[in-house]
């Protein structure tokens, strides 16, 4: 199911694709502990604990790189399983909102607009686990990790160079405690919370220690390498890593150095690695696993609610379902034709063959840069007719363009049948072969044959554009200026279906610089509208999350980006009355 995310990684788009105040949560499993999450998804499953006691937190993935800022690395199993050892300026909470992260920073401001910069004051006492304090210098190993800049770094392959690719300078004052952030001369980011937030400092004193020359590119490069397949000893959290058995255990401690206000109250984390969906239910059921997020699925809902003593709670994800369509194609080319493709599709009907069997607030999305609840949504969509399933008014939209359908198949104009469409998704992903099947239902209903064909290399099917139709996610998150334009400009890298509008370029550049949130989700609405018009992508709804736990658990809920429920983990711990 996360194939296509490693795609986006290194395509460096996979987190800076984000959206704003995540404020409508779906209406959660009415449980014990998350029956109040939709009106307070902040604190929902909280309560008194008590000190000890251990937690077994399952993960789908299996850890192969230990660097955040790298492509590999840059997965939601490694972000969850480094989540108590990462420093970041900003944390996303589960309203999918950016809060600052206090422990870390006393504040992070602009204090220059031309040109653009920030100043980040470290707290004092903010130190990695070996009593070293963190400094200006940890910040500047992270932007050479990312800028793309081979002067910084000469192999590094960062996950996104988002808003790195921009500074100018880094420069630590106050003993390091002060961070001055400077943009290029001409240039904004108007996501720059994104920086130091997404991914998370590493030590660089450890990488000097090590022999690498961090003023040289060749230095960083080698840093990061060691950063990647090392398990670390260092933290700069609450907890620190013990103990780690490949494919199997990775085991927290409590981290002595840990200098933030809330002390984690568990002596042990333990993520356990469950790569066969097949094994979560047993493991479950037998107390191996205290808690997980996993891809859900009705047999696992199922299953998690017949099991005595545990709570779940059912919400969405940032990570959307869409379809996209080669422009490319001779046929597709034609804006008449896709809008009616895309009219023909019902996206109702999809929800319902799919997640909407155990996610029954599952809705259309509307939207191709904000989601539901955050400011500045805007459903562009459902006026137009896509996604409505209504072939009547896709026949209409054909031959009032002079298409006809003759003997079941569409003609064009010109008196050419349209041929077979290639829809391609990944192979093995039931979700999407299901919703294959209910597209190609839908196009029949206008002469048009999609031919399901899956692969086995979506990264290598979208960069070569070997599609007509192709289904794969997006993933979002608390941040929406700068990926818009990554996606859907001309030429742009995550453009894989060749789309090209020169308003829309325009409109999504400046969304991408501008410092006001608000105005930039206007502009967004604004280029949303022309591509919706030009029914390029047709969004289709968000994917559900699943996050359960034993019930004498507190402080363990749902959270809609990758770093899922493990964002507080110095929270969690046993009820009082457990």
């Amino acid at each position: 199911m996360r194939a296509s995310i490693a795609v986006l990684a290194a395509a460096g788009l996979l987190l800076g694709a984000c959206t704003g105040d995540h404020g409508a949560k779906p209406s959660p499993t009415a449980t014990i502990g998350f029956a109040d999450c939709q009106k307070n998804p902040t604190t929902c499953n909280g309560g008194d604990i008590k000190l000890g006691g251990a937690y077994t937190y399952g993960l789908d993935q299996p850890v192969t790189n230990w660097n955040v800022n790298t492509q590999e690395g840059n997965t939601p199993a490694t972000r969850q399983a480094l989540s108590g050892l990462l420093p970041q300026v900003f944390k996303v909470d589960p309203q999918g909102r950016l809060q600052l992260n206090a422990d870390l920073v006393i504040s992070a401001d602009i204090t220059n607009q031309i040109p653009e910069t920030i100043v980040y004051k470290i707290r004092p006492d903010a130190v990695w686990s070996d009593g070293v304090p963190i400094t200006a210098d940890d910040f500047i190993l992270t932007w050479k990790q990312n800028s793309g800049n081979p002067a910084h770094c000469t192999t590094c392959a960062p996950a996104s160079t988002a808003g790195y690719d921009l500074i100018k300078s880094i420069v630590g004052s106050d003993g390091g405690k002060t961070v001055t952030m400077t943009f290029t001369d001409g240039k904004t980011f108007g996501d720059w919370k994104g920086d130091f937030s997404n991914d998370g400092l590493y030590p660089s004193h450890l990488a000097t220690k090590q022999g690498f020359d961090l003023a040289k590119p060749e230095g960083v490069a080698g840093a990061a390498n060691w950063f990647a397949h090392t398990v670390p000893t260092w933290s700069g959290g609450p907890y620190q890593i013990e103990s780690f058995a490949k494919d199997q255990t990775l085991v927290l401690k409590k981290n002595d150095k840990w200098y933030g206000k809330t002390k984690p109250s568990l002596d042990r984390i333990t993520f356990k690695f469950v790569l066969d969906p097949a094994a979560v239910l047993p493991a479950l059921r037998s107390k191996e696993l205290t808690g997980m997020a996993p891809q859900p699925s009705q047999a696992l809902v199922t299953g998690v609610a017949g099991t005595p003593g545990v709570i779940y709670e059912i919400g969405e994800s940032f990570t959307w379902e869409q379809l996209t369509l080669n422009t490319k194609n001779k046929y597709l080319a034609d804006p008449i034709l896709r809008r009616a493709l895309f009219t023909a599709v019902n996206v109702k009907t999809i929800i319902e063959k799919t997640y909407g069997a155990y996610d029954k607030n599952l809705k259309p999305l509307g939207s191709h840069n904000l989601m539901p609840g955050d400011s500045g949504y805007k459903d562009v969509v459902t006026g137009t007719g896509q996604g409505s399933g209504d072939a009547g008014k896709a026949k209409k939209l054909l031959t009032d363009a002079g298409y006809k359908i003759d003997n079941g198949h569409l003609v064009t104009k010109a008196g050419e049948v349209v041929p077979a469409l290639r829809l391609r998704y990944d192979k093995g992903n039931t979700v999407r072969a299901a919703i294959a099947e209910q597209v190609a239902a839908g196009l029949k209903e206008i002469g048009l044959d999609a031919r399901a064909e899956p692969t086995e290399g979506m990264g290598q099917t979208l960069t070569a554009a070997d599609f007509d139709l192709v289904l794969f996610d997006w993933v979002n998150g608390p941040l929406f200026q700068t990926a818009p334009e990554r996606r859907w400009a001309t030429g742009a890298p995550g453009n894989f279906g060749g789309y090209s509008n020169a308003e829309l370029d325009r409109l999504v550049h400046q969304a991408a610089i501008d410092i006001d949130a608000k105005h930039a989700a206007d502009l967004l609405n604004q280029a949303d509208d022309l591509m919706t018009k030009d029914a390029y992508v047709l969004p289709l709804m968000q994917r559900p999350t699943l996050t359960f736990t034993y019930q004498e658990y507190a402080n363990i809920r749902d959270n809609p980006s990758v770093w899922g429920p493990t964002y507080n983990i110095q929270e969690w711990g046993r009820r009082q009355n457990s």
